[in-house]
């Protein structure tokens, strides 16, 4: 592969999956500098990666705007959408387009682009046969590979050597500076730990007890005596607000936050403690401490990826599942107060934050 090459690399959502595929997407930056990368991605993580230094050009997939309009019955509209939209994806002609999401629609929209070559994922990793429409197919040997290292593997065949690249994302200083102002707002100063209890729409199943983090925020605070945010999202703000009730002193709600302001906070804060979300991985790539708690989700294949995270989960016989419906939990449930708090009391011990 020469050096000057168009790529495109297609990844639409979701926030956890789009910043596991920053690692290869950098190293290919990192190979051949001055390449030209164009991130194909869908909602809100677009303006995050539109701040992103080796990422020289976004393209929004207009998901939501497409979906609105046709619900309403808006067919002009929606073609009107999606020609525009079409015509900036075919803008450019890529030498390379990478499929890393493995799914139909994105095999779809990867055709409809102005490719010389389309690479993607084998049957191990790829979903609704999509495997089928690629040009050349790379597969791994380990299914349960995490999905940092299988990323990399399609990076691999542009002659990228698989090793996992510096990270270093950051935001403008607008960002930090909203942050800075909440912070001196609310008197926030010191050690500040962010605790999310809360995970993507339609995956209770993977949640952590609320009750458990209510305890865990009071040893928290009674025992490291240090301050808890607590953060939240669409449809969560009620539920945090019990949260903080529930936990008393010296626990604050986060403010209103978009994927970079939340970035700037997470790199604000000394430690973070969630269940299996992607704002996990946002704040392992911020370089702040994580303590990730897992139940069914697999934490091989989405552990937060660095030395300064700390995974807890129960190693029971049925875990990893996909079952959403199960009643018994015993892979989250059995998780105890006092298990998690003691692994956030030795990283904080440690020294492991900043």
């Amino acid at each position: 592969m020469q050096a000057e090459r168009n790529i495109l690399v297609v990844r639409l959502s979701s926030l956890g999956d789009v910043l596991m595929m920053i690692p290869a997407v950098f190293s290919i930056k990192n190979t051949y500098p001055s390449s030209i990368i164009s991130w194909l991605v869908e909602g809100s993580v677009s303006d995050f990666l539109s701040n992103q230094s080796k990422i020289d050009r976004v393209i929004k997939f207009p998901r939501g705007e497409l979906a609105a309009s046709f619900k309403k019955g808006n067919v002009a509209h929606t073609i009107k959408t999606m020609k525009n939209f079409l015509r900036d994806l075919r803008s450019e002609e890529y030498d390379y387009i990478l499929d890393f999401h493995g799914i139909i629609k994105s095999v779809i929209l990867s055709r409809l682009s102005r490719g010389k070559q389309i690479i993607g994922f084998g049957k191990k990793y790829a979903k609704e046969g999509s495997h089928l429409f690629y040009d050349v197919v790379i597969d791994g040997e380990d299914k349960r590979l995490h999905k940092i290292d299988r990323n990399m593997l399609l990076s691999s065949y542009l002659g990228v050597k698989s090793i996992m690249p510096k990270i270093e994302l950051d935001v403008p200083p607008v960002y930090h500076g909203y942050i800075e102002d909440f912070f001196n707002t609310q008197g926030l100063s010191g050690d500040v730990f962010a605790v999310n209890p809360f995970s993507s729409p339609g995956s209770d199943f993977k949640r952590w007890d609320i009750k458990k983090f209510g305890l865990l925020i009071k040893k928290v605070v009674d025992e490291l005596k240090v301050k808890v945010l607590i953060l939240w999202g669409p449809g969560e703000f009620k539920d945090a607000q019990r949260l903080k009730d529930e936990a008393g002193r010296h626990t604050y709600l986060a403010c209103p936050t978009n994927i970079s302001q939340l970035f700037a906070l997470l790199k604000r804060t000394t430690l973070y403690i969630s269940g299996d979300t992607g704002v996990m991985h946002l704040a392992a790539f911020a370089g702040t401490p994580v303590i990730a708690i897992f139940g069914p989700t697999d934490h091989k294949i989405n552990a937060p990826y660095g030395s300064h995270c700390t995974v807890i989960r129960k190693d029971v016989p049925c875990s990893p599942c996909k079952n959403k419906n199960c009643q018994q939990r015993k892979c989250i449930e059995d998780i105890t107060v006092d298990e998690v708090f003691n692994a956030v009391k030795e990283t904080y011990n440690k020294g492991m934050v900043r």
